[in-house]
């Protein structure tokens, strides 16, 4: 990894050329200290029009269809972090998956203390930076000689790449593991600015929430009309054909709303009644 990054950061001044540097991260992030984490690998694409962060699941499912020259494989978001930005802005488009298809816009900038603390990863050395965000403090490790000034999900703006993004209860680690220098701008169409087709529909997180937390009391809402209309239901292999059976099926489906996302912002997640 040492040899591609060094050779991006000699080549800075095209680093917003006609083609997208993309750095992969790996995520682990778990709700508390006595959970499991769950494990995600995540994509930073950077180019010259555009930065965006999104399960690197997306891309590869993306060049399965574009193998295949159909829309066959489709996949959601497991950890709801796909962010699209302007290079060198703090203004971000949240796309946020629950059903139907969302965008909020945000503002993060962030102050970020430098720290003189250092240490060596993969032949780099990094410097220390801490930060408070989404309701969590914030330990980053960034390396000054990889000038680019983006990291994983809505955290920039520090002197150099980030490395290892972790909050201080280790709830969240983000660590680089790999990039590559791809030789066009990657198109995400598909599964960032839209979700297969799906428009993503302007909302506040407010209003998300609500949406969120109203799903949450009545989760059998969604599904009703699908019976009403004929169609068939299956939840973990079991059919259901009923309004009955549907109702029966309440408690498993708010376990699934409330545990889908660990929402990273503390202070942005909704709040589930009951």
């Amino acid at each position: 990894m040492k040899r591609t990054i060094a050779f991006l950061a000699l080549c800075a001044g095209t680093l917003y050329q006609s083609q997208t540097n993309r750095f992969t991260y790996e995520l682990q992030y778990r709700q508390e200290p006595t959970q499991e984490y769950r494990k995600n690998l995540m994509n930073l694409d950077i180019s010259s029009k555009s930065v965006k962060f999104y399960d690197k699941d997306f891309a590869d499912y993306d060049v399965k269809n574009k193998e295949s020259n159909q829309s066959i494989s489709h996949y959601s978001t497991k950890t709801d972090q796909v962010i699209e930005r302007k290079p060198e802005s703090f203004d971000n488009k949240w796309y946020r998956d629950f059903f139907d298809y969302f965008v909020v816009k945000t503002h993060d900038e962030m102050k970020w203390k430098l720290l003189q603390e250092t240490k060596e990863y993969n032949g780099y050395k990094l410097q220390k930076a801490t930060t408070d965000f989404g309701g969590r403090s914030w330990n980053a490790w960034f390396s000054n000689d990889v000038n680019i000034k983006e990291g994983p999900y809505k955290f920039r703006g520090l002197p150099g790449l980030i490395f290892i993004l972790e909050d201080t209860d280790q709830n969240f680690i983000y660590k680089l593991i790999n990039n590559e220098k791809l030789t066009s701008d990657y198109d995400t169409e598909d599964f960032v600015e839209t979700h297969y087709g799906k428009q993503a529909l302007p909302i506040t997180n407010e209003k998300f929430n609500r949406y969120i937390e109203d799903l949450y009391q009545n989760p059998t809402r969604i599904f009703s009309e699908k019976l009403k209309n004929g169609g068939n239901l299956s939840f973990k292999n079991e059919s259901v054909e009923s309004t009955e059976e549907l109702n029966k099926k309440k408690g498993m489906l708010q376990k699934g709303i409330k545990a889908r996302y660990i929402f990273i912002e503390k202070d942005k997640e909704p709040i589930f009644k009951g």
